[in-house]
């Protein structure tokens, strides 16, 4: 039974322990937790979207430079459809001279054009610029624009080709040019170099592995790496891209482990895209990401370490405290049991902070308590053990009071001699009843810490 009963305190103590490690670990570890899970959950999302409608607007904004170009050369061809004169030009019976003329009036008016060309309403050469005599009368690339002009009354950006004059990379804006009966005459159109876009973009810097691209109406890319015209106009990637940004509603996506910005060019009805590794684009969040979790995870290893400093002095505190209680049980078990009467007075109140059995005997019989009485309830000046004044004395100065054999008369009349000592103990605590008789009975020497009066004991002994 003493064991178990050993091996259930043990246990439960072990568990005492836990009531400060438990609250410590909660305190620093919930925090952290809910900071890594904030940080997984809404920063994450947040700053992702954040990052996802900045590539929006900036790829935006590069659509815009592309397409300041296109709509410059618009508004050109616009004027020119329906100008009376180019009408009359291309209704005429022998349009070539008059065109050529006319063409090299209105071309070198327009320092930012190209190229101009005036083509039949079969799409055959008529005049051009740059000059391609070879080239009159015959096809001059019509089928990138013919058909798109003729279902338009406004002008049509074509896929970008090589221009049959040069073998340079362009596209043409080119609208029909029609009779007052809707009739079409001819075509008018402008040519935009693409490596005059390219020398535009390439003033601008972008990060590392930041790749911008131009898709056409076919996927067709119009720049190689920096900014260079491209030479396949052919690209199967660019027919994949264009497929997915048709099905794609949201201005991004990811594949291949890129992840894909998109802006249509309104005026062109082409696309520009920004690539870029996944890795890269959301570096940021993985770096803000890794901090937090490095942060969270010292401040759960300091909180353990705290936890287990913690527990450790408790333990100790644990220690001392029922070492303490096991020896004030031990010795007021002692006093309780000694044949000697034994009392301690508090020198305020004068009454009594502790008395055993035979000092409480002893008050009954010979110093006229009432029985039954509790000893600790009564000043001592009632108890007439101890010869008047004494214990004022020895509160006082301090000095021992020795009697020996001291004559006294219980309640039936017969004398008793009794051995009186009146003293005041080394060590005491006046702070209240429980601590003062705990520290006397442990024997503990409190005169560094005790502030205020020492009690007396008073030790009375039947000769």
């Amino acid at each position: 039974m003493q064991l178990g009963d050993t091996t259930t305190k043990r246990r439960r103590d072990r568990f005492h322990r836990f009531k400060i490690i438990f609250p410590i670990l909660l305190a620093g570890w919930i925090p952290s937790i809910l900071t890594l899970i904030v940080s997984y959950t809404i920063l994450r999302d947040t700053l992702e979207s954040r990052i996802l409608r900045d590539r929006q607007t900036l790829i935006q904004l590069l659509g815009y430079v592309v397409g300041h170009d296109l709509s410059r050369g618009s508004a050109i061809i616009n004027y020119y459809q329906t100008l009376p004169e180019v009408a009359k030009i291309l209704g005429g019976p022998n349009p070539v001279p008059a065109a050529q003329q006319w063409l090299n009036s209105a071309y070198y008016s327009h320092p930012n054009i190209d190229g101009m060309f005036l083509a039949g309403s079969d799409g055959a050469l008529i005049a051009s610029i740059p000059i391609a005599p070879e080239m009159v009368g015959k096809d001059f690339g019509a089928s990138h624009w013919r058909d798109q002009a003729a279902a338009s009354d406004e002008p049509v950006v074509s896929p970008v080709h090589l221009r049959l004059s040069d073998n340079r990379l362009v596209t043409d804006i080119v609208a029909a040019v029609r009779a007052p009966d809707r009739t079409i005459l001819g075509y008018v159109g402008d040519s935009v170099l693409v490596e005059r876009i390219g020398k535009r973009l390439s003033a601008i810097e972008f990060s590392d592995r930041f790749v911008f691209k131009v898709l056409d109406q076919n996927g067709a890319s119009l720049f190689a790496n920096d900014f260079k015209p491209n030479p396949s106009v052919t690209s199967p990637q660019g027919g994949l891209l264009i497929n997915e940004i048709r099905q794609n509603k949201i201005g991004h996506f990811e594949e291949h482990g890129n992840l894909y910005s998109f802006s249509p060019i309104e005026q062109a009805g082409w696309v520009a895209i920004v690539e870029q590794p996944k890795s890269l684009a959301y570096k940021p969040v993985h770096d803000l990401l890794g901090r937090m979790t490095v942060l969270a995870a010292w401040l759960v290893a300091l909180t353990a370490v705290f936890a287990w400093l913690g527990s450790r002095f408790y333990q100790r505190q644990m220690e001392w405290t029922q070492r303490l209680e096991r020896e004030v049980i031990f010795n007021e078990k002692m006093l309780a049991n000694m044949p000697s009467g034994i009392a301690f007075v508090e020198p305020a109140s004068r009454r009594f902070l502790h008395a055993n059995d035979a000092f409480a005997r002893m008050a009954e019989r010979f110093g006229d308590v009432p029985a039954g009485r509790d000893i600790t309830e009564i000043p001592c000046d009632d108890v007439k053990i101890a010869p008047p004044g004494a214990i004022e004395r020895v509160l006082t100065f301090g000095t021992p009071f020795h009697l020996t054999e001291h004559p006294l008369k219980d309640k039936t009349g017969m004398t008793h001699f009794l051995n009186i000592n009146l003293l005041r103990p080394r060590c005491a605590l006046s702070r209240g009843r429980q601590d003062a008789r705990r520290h006397i009975a442990s024997g503990i020497d409190c005169r560094k810490c005790c502030q205020g009066p020492i009690p007396c004991a008073l030790v009375a002994r039947a000769a």
